[in-house]
């Protein structure tokens, strides 16, 4: 009877570990699926975040991002851009604007507006009106900081809804080279100067880098 008591004792320890081993792998999956969701005024939206190293200062960044109505005069992933409602060109609360994004025969038309702005670290705008891409809803932050090493940061995050489920996993590569390419393009801005260079070779330029030096340009998540 003891040797039962003992054996049950056992099973009974052993089916416990098992049961917390599949909790906490329950748990851990969920919340790296939550990771990349994000509750903005109540409703769920997807979330894609990057980060490039910049060999410029923090203020050299930030003089470029806060180009926000007349972008489309460096920035090589954007065909055109103009100030919206008799806002300013630079970056600032309530700023306005709209942007033709490259996309083969029609380009994407976004009307955009600045909703939150702390001068020096970053910003963030909603699309508002969109053409030519199932948009529901969106909101994009770009910023700077400086990282652990001293390195200067540019960072952007992509808060999206579609008009449906399919459209938003479907077109969730899209949105990802969008938003990495806007990183290279204000890169290679704030470093040597040169406006609109063609994003094919920025590409090239920056995934060389990449393999010879470590990486310098990365998407923080799937």
């Amino acid at each position: 009877m003891i040797l039962e008591h003992k054996s049950l004792q056992l099973f009974g320890k052993q089916f416990f570990e098992k049961r917390a081993v599949k909790s906490l792998l329950i748990a851990v999956l969920f919340i790296g699926q939550l990771s990349g969701q994000q509750l903005i005024d109540g409703e769920k939206m997807e979330v894609l975040e990057y980060q490039v190293v910049v060999q410029n200062s923090h203020e050299a960044v930030w003089k470029a991002l806060s180009a926000f109505g007349n972008v489309s005069k460096f920035h090589t992933a954007i065909d055109d851009s103009m100030a919206l409602n008799g806002t300013e060109e630079q970056a600032n609360l309530g700023a306005e604007r709209e942007v033709q994004i490259p996309d083969g025969i029609n380009n994407i038309i976004h009307k955009e507006r600045i909703v939150t702005f702390i001068d020096g670290v970053y910003y963030t705008y909603e699309v508002y009106e969109s053409e030519n891409f199932p948009t529901r809803k969106m909101q994009i932050t770009y910023g700077v900081r400086l990282d652990e090493k001293g390195r200067t940061i540019l960072f952007g995050k992509t808060f999206y809804k579609l008009n449906n489920a399919i459209n938003t996993r479907f077109l969730k590569r899209k949105l990802k080279r969008i938003g990495m390419d806007s990183l290279l393009a204000y890169k290679y801005y704030i470093e040597t100067g040169e406006k609109n260079t063609d994003i094919k070779i920025l590409r090239k330029r920056y995934q060389k880098e990449d393999n010879e030096q470590g990486i310098d340009y990365v998407v923080i998540n799937e």
